[in-house]
């Protein structure tokens, strides 16, 4: 296949200053191709935020765009590729976003519009939640109950055994059970069938967790020493609720688990609002 690649760069100052940060457009990669191929054609913008404000996180993410249209009316909005993990903040944070190719006539990005989350994880916003012992308590929601999302930690067998003693409950009972907790039980035991399905191995070396509710408010899982150093993982991979976290040596019974998620404290949100960005 003869594929031929265009790219293109070009350095911004556009602004956009929301309360004490600021965003601009600090660079612009276009690329494109003769190939029919969507992966050789792309347009990457990076953002720079700064100000006051952001150094009170240590995150950042773009967590949507709402608008993204070219000066021909084209909509570039990439729903393929519309997912942001956060990144660490340094003095100032560059996050990247990828819109569709804009129009061969357009010289502008008329507007580019969405939304920056900025997080601060700790214990005392109740974003950050450290366990000892976790492998003692299998089969458990592992976040505070007032939450919108559960955590469980998960073996095989603990989870053969949860099944076991739920799946035979009436509808009645289930009732009674407060809505969170009634929600999980049906999600557990009605995906037994194919929640381990994909992973035959029996390797030591690996944790399972399983996420329920809101997910899009859990940010990360890991795990420390008894000096509280992080441990690095060695891989990771998620199945629907299901998330497998691998490492190069069997879990220890003295690592601390730390759970990240998202609470009204630890997270704050930013819209922008960019216009006429000039295109390579």
């Amino acid at each position: 296949m003869n594929v031929k690649l265009l790219i293109t760069s070009l350095f911004l100052l556009l602004t956009s200053v929301t309360f004490s940060q600021k965003i601009s457009v600090s660079e612009i990669n276009e690329k494109r191709s003769t190939s029919e191929n969507s992966f050789y054609n792309e347009c990457e913008i990076e953002l720079k935020i700064w100000g006051d404000e952001i150094r009170k996180y240590k995150f950042v993410k773009i967590s949507k765009i709402t608008k993204a249209i070219d000066d021909q009316g084209l909509d570039l909005i990439n729903e393929d590729r519309t997912n942001s993990d956060y990144i660490k903040i340094d003095q100032t944070a560059k996050i990247k976003l990828e819109t569709k190719v804009p129009s061969r006539k357009a010289k502008t990005i008329k507007e580019l519009s969405g939304e920056v989350s900025l997080y601060n994880p700790n214990v005392a916003n109740g974003s950050e939640i450290k366990i000892a012992n976790y492998q003692s308590k299998t089969n458990v929601n592992l976040v505070p109950g007032k939450s919108d999302i559960q955590i469980l930690y998960l073996t095989k067998e603990s989870y053969a055994k949860y099944v076991k003693e739920n799946k035979d409950k009436k509808a009645e009972e289930l009732k009674k059970l407060p809505e969170a907790a009634r929600q999980l039980a049906e999600g557990l035991v009605g995906a037994f069938d194919g929640l381990f399905s994909s992973d035959e191995t029996d390797d030591s070396n690996k944790v399972y967790f399983y996420v329920n509710g809101d997910k899009a408010k859990f940010v990360d899982l890991f795990f420390e020493d008894a000096t509280g150093k992080k441990i690095e993982r060695n891989g990771s991979m998620s199945n629907n609720n299901l998330f497998t976290y691998y490492f190069d040596e069997k879990p220890n019974t003295n690592w601390k688990l730390v759970i990240n998620i998202e609470t009204d404290k630890s997270t704050k949100k930013v819209l922008f609002k960019l216009m006429d960005i000039e295109l390579p």
